[in-house]
């Protein structure tokens, strides 16, 4: 045995069978996440010294382990080391690699042979609980591909501000946890502002990677690779969203777009897309193939001028798609004008007023939670689940809310 077999052997003797975790890692900032991680998982985990052959080592004279967490950033070849471990024990133990090659395509690989998942150093506490979390999940059932949803009839819901700051991101974000949550549907959230989103920081999760890829090569979009660039929130919300760097353009290509859409839609019931208003080409190809498409504007000259632009834009390459117009912080200082007076000048209905509620948004913001999680009866909540009724309209959420109040006379009262 190796030297980390003094490590083992005590915890190993005061379990009737085998550790419910074990992990092999080669370094102290690694070893200090997964000890911390794994610790808030199982019951008297075991962390030792060594990577792949000491597993092996390990595996020769132990019980295989429930999740075994194997450190191959100094193998030469990650993809052959990890595959001698899964030869070492049944489909019932969990494998998650940990490694410095950055790769998708090695990624993939190790997917389809079976291993449970592979990060990238440095781990970070929540991309090896994310990783733990998925590795509890059953192992999946060819016989129940029939019942994923089915693409054609996800709801592809597109949100898209008349300006910058009118609260386009934080909408997304609540709509998403709503549906999923509440609604208990299957959703994907996605931030295809690739270099300023917010959706990321909002939730306060670690940006993804993989997205620009995915929309520069559309050839590289599978079930795989959309898994690879997907954080997990909860169950049932999976986010998509990056942090590009700044010196070089990011080109999409439209057909990605339609690939990436069809891709999530086998697991998800609704994507929801935080659309940005620069890039032309994605903008046009999200409005095409939206279900539906939320302007989210302010009841200002600016927001009613920009308004009707991105209006005329949606009609020239859209034009049977339903439009939901919001306003968002209604009856705040910056209102420059009556809802009234906005919704005539703009030609098209304004269908939902968000009240101003500063102090709420915030603290949800800094909490990193939506605000309807975090101020669920405020008045800019129940606005919110409005919109996410209307959106549902055939479906009802899980609890029945007692207040009824239509937000069309909040509008009146303007």
């Amino acid at each position: 045995m190796s030297a980390a077999d003094g490590l083992l052997e005590p915890q190993v003797e005061e379990t009737a069978d085998a550790a419910e975790c074990v992990a092999f890692v080669s370094d102290n900032q690694t070893h200090g996440v997964v000890e911390s991680v794994i610790s808030q998982f199982f019951d008297a985990p075991v962390v030792a010294d060594g990577g792949s052959q000491q597993a092996l080592e390990y595996l020769s004279e132990f019980p295989a382990p429930k999740v075994i967490i194997v450190d191959i950033g100094d193998s030469s070849a990650p993809l052959t080391a990890m595959l001698s471990l899964t030869a070492a024990f049944t489909e019932d133990t969990r494998l998650i690699g940990i490694g410095t090659i950055n790769d998708i395509n090695l990624y993939r690989e190790m997917v389809g042979a079976g291993i449970t998942d592979y990060l990238v150093k440095p781990v970070t506490e929540k991309a090896l609980a994310a990783a733990l979390a998925r590795a509890e999940e059953p192992i999946h059932d060819p016989a129940a591909v029939e019942e994923t949803p089915n693409p054609d009839k996800v709801k592809r819901i597109a949100i898209i501000g008349s300006r910058g700051g009118v609260g386009a991101s934080s909408l997304a974000v609540n709509l998403a946890w709503l549906f999923s949550q509440e609604y208990k549907q299957h959703t994907a959230l996605i931030d295809l502002d690739l270099e300023f989103g917010t959706v990321a920081l909002l939730l306060d999760l670690e940006p993804t990677t993989g997205l620009r890829e995915a929309l520069e090569s559309p050839t590289r979009i599978d079930s795989l690779f959309v898994e690879s660039a997907t954080a997990k929130l909860t169950e049932t919300l999976s986010v998509m969203a990056t942090e590009e760097t700044l010196s070089t353009d990011v080109h999409f290509k439209p057909e990605a777009i339609d690939l990436l859409f069809d891709t999530l839609g086998r697991s998800n019931e609704v994507i929801v897309i935080d659309l940005p208003r620069s890039a032309l080409t994605v903008r046009q190809r999200v409005f095409e193939t939206a279900t539906n498409v939320l302007l989210v504007t302010e009841l200002t000259l600016p927001g009613l001028r920009d308004s009707m632009r991105i209006l005329s834009s949606i009609e020239e390459v859209a034009s049977g798609t339903p439009v939901t117009v919001i306003v968002n912080r209604a009856g705040g200082a910056q209102q420059a004008m009556p809802p009234k007076d906005f919704q005539k000048a703009l030609g098209h209905k304004v269908d939902f007023l968000i009240p101003q509620d500063e102090k709420a948004f915030k603290q949800s913001a800094n909490n990193g939670k939506p605000l309807v999680q975090t101020d669920a009866r405020g008045k800019a909540s129940k606005a919110i689940r409005a919109i996410a009724a209307k959106l549902c309209k055939n479906s009802q959420p899980a609890a029945e809310k007692k207040d009824k109040k239509s937000w069309s006379q909040m509008f009146k009262k303007g």
